[in-house]
């Protein structure tokens, strides 16, 4: 695989000579875009048309932060670089941690995705990743560009992402052109957007959602797992949602403007129901054993609590849904599986 050497760069840098960061073999350049859901960074159009005239292939990226939605965040970013011809693919830039950090991300990708066709990539320090595990499901695959101060391009240890696309492998770097160090990197050709796959966007029309591939196409009367998740279309190719039946289970699909397969515990209505793990979602019945603890689902999914009546046994069920077992109360003795004797 070969290796191509880049920087990053934004207002905090100043003015660069373009023409003599070539000298130092860079070929790709990263420019600051935005910051939340207002600020643009005033150097990226001056840097873009540079990196142009020097045929260097640039990209843009923005920095996530907590303090606005991650909603708006991602609408300044579209909004900033939606009239340009990038040559790389977009970044978004995590390295701040803060309450409900995997759910911003997953929501600014999400938002992205309806403004743009373009693959989006994420940017993120080796140390920080531990912080992004509530996410893992929706960003492993993507590209990822790693940051870790080494001094050796490419010598990372192993994480859940898939497609690391770059390495920035120091942040005080000696660029010709430059007057102060920058970040420099190693990219594969992974970041170039020709070598991309363009996304597929969501489109709501009459109120309805549906999910147009890159090519044009759509799915109809079936499944398919978008960004991560599991979505559910009708025989027109509309998303569903709420509760569906398909074949012989139950799923429920969240709400009108979410569509996606839940999983785990759900509690609706004053009523609890296990709808299985991440791959799976069906609604469960009958006897489950969840983390080690057995629980009892009526016909519709209901957990059940207290006593219970199964082919002629009972049980007694605690107010949390798990099975007692192995002990005495109540005047009956619960042995390991649960069966239910009156003690004389």
């Amino acid at each position: 695989m070969s290796y191509i050497k880049g920087i990053d760069i934004s207002n905090n840098n100043g003015s660069i000579d373009f023409s003599r960061v070539t000298d130092d073999g860079v070929k790709y350049v990263y420019v600051k875009a935005t910051e939340g859901a207002t600020f643009k960074d005033s150097t990226m159009e001056t840097f873009y048309n540079q990196c142009k005239a020097n045929n260097l292939k640039v990209g843009a990226y923005h920095f996530l932060v907590g303090t606005s939605t991650p909603e708006a965040q991602a609408q300044n970013f579209y909004e900033k670089i939606k009239d340009y011809d990038w040559d790389l693919i977009p970044m978004m830039d995590v390295e701040t941690n803060f309450l409900s950090l995997s759910n911003y991300v997953k929501r600014f990708i999400s938002t992205f995705k309806q403004l743009s066709p373009l693959e989006l990539g994420i940017y993120s320090y080796t140390s920080f990743i531990d912080y992004l595990r509530d996410a893992e499901e929706i960003i492993k695959d993507m590209p990822f560009w790693e940051a870790n101060y080494n001094d050796d391009p490419w010598n990372l240890p192993s994480n859940f992402f898939t497609n690391r696309v770059g390495h920035q492998y120091t942040e005080n770097g000696s660029i010709s052109g430059i007057s102060e160090g920058c970040d420099v990197n190693s990219f594969t050709e992974g970041v170039l957007l020709d070598n991309a796959v363009i996304a597929g966007q969501w489109i709501i029309q009459d109120g309805k959602w549906w999910y147009k591939h890159a090519d044009g196409s759509y799915t109809k009367d079936g499944w398919e797992k978008i960004d991560g998740l599991w979505y559910l279309f009708d025989n027109e190719g509309w998303m569903l949602y709420d509760w569906k039946k398909d074949g012989n289970n139950w799923y429920y699909m969240g709400r009108s403007d979410d569509g996606s397969m839940k999983s785990g515990w759900l509690l609706q209505d004053n009523r609890w129901y296990y709808l299985g793990d991440l791959n799976d979602g069906s609604m469960k019945i009958g006897w489950q054993k969840i983390n080690d603890k057995w629980y009892y689902f009526d016909s519709n999914g209901s957990m059940q609590t207290g006593w219970i009546s199964d082919n002629g046994k009972d049980y007694c069920l605690y107010s949390n849904g798990s099975m007692i077992h192995d002990c005495e109360m109540y005047g009956y003795r619960f042995d390991s599986n649960g069966v239910a004797t009156k003690l004389s």
